[in-house]
């Protein structure tokens, strides 16, 4: 399953509940992606961006293969010395010190080479997970994320994670490879060329093999990236409707039939895993016989004469250094597959047009706003419903209540007074302009839309109420709970506002959180309000507080509330009636008391 993840927690500036959008301008301003780019493209263009740190990745591992042929022939000679010479063993103390001086400098510089592609890879998985971030802030209200709640967190989480192998392990060691052979070769042909044509013309079969066998288990590994999605978004809806699985005794049903997928699973990854380990055998396979045939020839020369000892050793030593690059990147193919499968995950979510457009130039409004429909229609597709010819004026500090059977295009309408959508025909208006030449981030510090289930993170009562305005006081929020009628209610608790909330606002009853998220409004002051089904569910108790909570926050304020309740239509200005997502009546409400 996928990590958590710390990297995916907001920061403390940022609000937390889907009924506040998010005040950060930056936020509507898209990220334009080439729709015909590749997965492997797409995370090169992205490797261009830390292009400095893998550079110096690359420099390193290039000065290690430096130092690498300099202790071959060091050694080369030391042994030649010893053998041929007949040096004294007084000579091997300072030749072994040499030598661990540049053992250690090779490690110094495989440790700062990695630490610098770690740094390369968590810039980069850092900022395409802000991306994403901030491109599912603004898809997932409009309805067009196109993906479940599990295969999002497998994207955000697994997905992003999954990039940096290629980043930290392929992208180098394919530079390293282009390189450090070529420079292997440069010292080898001068010494010995017989030897260097055998290293030069059994080179090839490496990569080739690499890319013959990787082909397969590339096809596997996308395979198996989908598999792992679609596990986990299935395992994420069993968890979420585990009562209800009790409750039907289906709950054993169904964890044998997670048990009967994450065995499929783990079936299909030892396949691909088969097609690794075969891919390594065969890297080794052409490494040991081209070393092994080096080996023939320098020893056939040794034996004529035609070679000093020395310069056989050098070659000896150096041939294994020659196919060690190409293996190691042949072991890195399996780094190169999974981050062009995740990457081949992520891209479709980067490519989503955006439901908002570019940022106007228009201030928003500072008292509440009139708005009108012109003609709005707005379709999911042909059979999916949405709204159509949609001529509607709300009035300001009103109280506009939508009612209308499931499936008439409510949520559309609201999605569309909000900005969240743009409608295909017509033109959403506020105080007479273009809902598109405002300033879409200050325009959405004016609204606020509370959700049939308000979002509350496991935090204290205060940490949830503050999302909505971190300047406000102590003095702010005893008001705020004063006018939602929950003072009594937060008194009771062991803690005060200082209460800790489990998960979802576990704590308090539904009636208490629906208050909360209203007392969280009283924060934010918004001018346009959006309540989806506030009432819903409730006893007449609950009812009528949170209907009290809603008068007193509809003063000075443009108010709209999708509800059936009779109680609620019988307070507002109007009531706008909606059948397959059409407007067929709008009459004035109760006056509100």
């Amino acid at each position: 399953m996928p990590p958590t993840g710390e990297s995916l927690q907001r920061p403390k500036n940022e609000q937390d509940s889907p009924e506040l959008p998010i005040k950060n301008g930056a936020m509507t301003t898209p990220i334009r992606e080439n729709p015909a780019m590749e997965p492997e493209q797409w995370l090169r263009r992205e490797a261009r961006e830390v292009l400095s740190p893998l550079a110096a990745a690359v420099v390193l591992g290039v000065a290690a293969g430096i130092l690498i042929i300099v202790q071959a022939r060091l050694l080369a000679g030391a042994c030649h010395d010893l053998i041929i010479n007949g040096a004294g063993w007084q000579e091997i103390p300072a030749v072994a010190g040499t030598l661990a001086l540049l053992a250690l400098l090779r490690g110094a510089g495989a440790y700062l080479a990695e630490r610098q592609v770690t740094r390369a890879a968590t810039e980069v998985k850092q900022r395409v997970l802000n991306r994403l971030y901030r491109r599912l802030q603004l898809l997932l209200p409009a309805g067009i994320a196109g993906e479940d709640a599990g295969t999002l967190a497998e994207i955000v989480t697994s997905g992003v994670e999954g990039l940096e192998s290629y980043l930290t392990r392929f992208l180098p060691h394919l530079f390293l490879a282009a390189l450090l052979p070529l420079l292997v070769l440069t010292v080898v042909f001068p010494v010995e060329w017989r030897a260097g044509i055998v290293l030069l013309f059994s080179a090839p079969f490496i990569p080739l093999m690499m890319v013959l066998i990787g082909k397969g288990a590339e096809r596997l590994n996308r395979e198996q990236w989908g598999k792992l999605t679609r596990m986990a978004g299935h395992l994420l809806d069993l968890v979420q409707g585990l009562p209800d699985l009790k409750i039907f005794g289906a709950a054993r049903r169904e964890a044998a039939m997670v048990a009967a997928v994450s065995d499929d699973y783990r079936r299909s990854t030892m396949a691909v895993l088969r097609i690794a380990f075969l891919s390594a055998l065969m890297l080794e396979f052409f490494a040991t016989v081209g070393t092994a045939l080096v080996a023939v020839i320098i020893g056939f020369l040794l034996l004529s004469g035609k070679l000093a000892l020395v310069d056989g050793l050098f070659v000896l030593l150096l041939a294994p250094e020659f196919y060690l690059p190409l293996r190691t990147l042949g072991l890195s193919w399996h780094s190169r597959m999974n981050g062009t499968a995740a990457a081949a995950r992520i891209l479709p979510l980067m490519l989503q047009p955006l439901p908002l457009p570019e940022s106007g130039d228009l201030p928003p409004p500072e008292s509440a706003p009139e708005i009108h429909l012109d003609k709005v229609s707005f379709c999911y597709g042909a059979d999916r419903g949405g709204v159509r010819d949609i001529d509607l004026v709300i009035p300001p500090e009103s109280v506009t209540v939508i009612v209308g059977e499931s499936g008439s295009g409510k949520s559309t309408l609201a999605r569309l007074l909000l900005g969240l959508s743009l409608p295909e025909q017509g033109r959403v208006l506020v105080d007479g302009h273009d809902l598109a030449s405002y300033d879409q981030g200050r325009w959405r510090e004016r609204l606020a839309w509370v959700p049939q289930r308000p979002f509350f993170a496991a935090t204290s009562i205060r940490e949830n109420l503050l999302a909505a305005g971190r300047g406000a006081t102590d003095a702010d929020i005893s008001a705020a709970l004063e006018a939602a009628a929950l003072s009594e209610v937060v008194a009771r608790l062991p803690q005060g506002v200082d209460t800790q909330l489990g998960d979802r606002g576990a704590g308090l009853s539904g009636g208490e959180l629906r208050r909360l998220a209203l007392a969280r409004l009283m924060l934010r002051k918004p001018l346009l309000i959006v309540l989806d089904e506030p009432t819903a569910g409730l006893d007449q108790a609950n009812e009528r507080l949170i209907l009290d909570t809603i008068q007193r926050l509809a003063i000075g304020r443009t108010m709209i509330i999708i509800s059936h309740r009779e109680e609620t239509l019988r307070n507002c200005t109007q009531v706008v009636q909606l059948a397959s997502g059409r407007l067929t009546e709008i009459s004035s409400g109760g006056v509100l008391s």
